[in-house]
């Protein structure tokens, strides 16, 4: 069984091989001119051609969806959530020419869409695809993502917000903190901070409500913001014992999100 994904997974090109995943990229256009996520430019370039403008990013090109599909005799393609990009949908509509495919709508973006990845690249060897969406579907069952941008323009431009967390961008002076959950159709509006720090104490207040501990994977990632994400990881350490953290770069598409200098917070339940 064949394991595909975009990357709005955040895999790189060197990390899906090293999986044997099919990595289809995500575009993103800047004053005109398209480019394929990660494959064409890499963050730190997309940060700087951006400096005067906003970006958009956009779903894979169809005809690379497609040859990834032709390829694969048996495959099982791992989306970006349905809610905040029309990847799935897309793949979906094509799923009559290629039977073989069965499309999985991940339900959430970034890390915690890369560790599902992950663990379906080890589900593949002995579980057969309806084992496969169980045992996924197992993971989400406690999974949550926190963002929090220094643009907000970024995300009211791309229509990811909802109108509720569109009022936020009001504010001024304040870091704006929005979530996702698994099933959510936009991000909506989790609270504020008017320091980083305040905003990294009110996100672990409530992934402690939550009860995240050692039995969940976290991901914290950055948009050329490392300071800000070790910040974050060093607090994180010392809030949850034994935490298995992964720390990340955002993808020129996911930076789209929430602007450069934007940080993400995620975490995943584990087997």
């Amino acid at each position: 069984m064949k394991i595909i994904t975009d990357t709005g997974s955040l895999l790189s090109q060197e990390k899906a091989n090293t999986l044997d995943v099919a990595l289809i990229p995500l575009q993103v256009e800047i004053k005109g001119k398209n480019y394929r996520d990660y494959f064409e430019i890499s963050t730190t370039d997309f940060i700087t051609a951006i400096a005067d403008g906003i970006p958009v990013s956009s779903q894979p090109a169809i005809g690379e969806v497609m040859e990834a599909f032709e390829k694969a005799k048996d495959g099982f393609y791992i989306a970006m959530t349905s809610g905040l990009s029309s990847t799935y949908s897309s793949a979906a509509a094509l799923v009559h020419e290629f039977p073989q495919m069965t499309i999985f709508n991940s339900k959430t973006l970034a890390g915690t869409q890369g560790y599902l990845v992950e663990k379906a690249t080890e589900f593949a060897h002995s579980l057969n695809k309806d084992e496969m969406i169980q045992k996924l579907n197992h993971h989400l069952s406690e999974c949550k993502s926190y963002l929090i941008p220094v643009d907000f323009d970024y995300l009211k431009r791309n229509g990811r917000l909802s109108a509720m967390a569109a009022l936020m961008s009001g504010f001024l002076k304040i870091k704006p903190i929005v979530f996702h959950s698994p099933g959510m159709e936009k991000l909506e509006k989790f609270g504020v901070g008017r320091t980083w720090s305040q905003a990294i104490e009110s996100i672990i207040n409530d992934m402690r409500k939550n009860n995240v501990s050692n039995r969940h994977k976290v991901f914290v990632s950055h948009s050329n913001n490392e300071d800000v994400a070790d910040k974050f990881i060093e607090k994180l350490k010392s809030s949850f014992e034994h935490l298995d953290i992964v720390k990340l770069l955002l993808s020129p598409a996911m930076t789209t999100q929430g602007g450069p200098g934007c940080v993400a917070v995620q975490y995943i339940l584990k087997d």
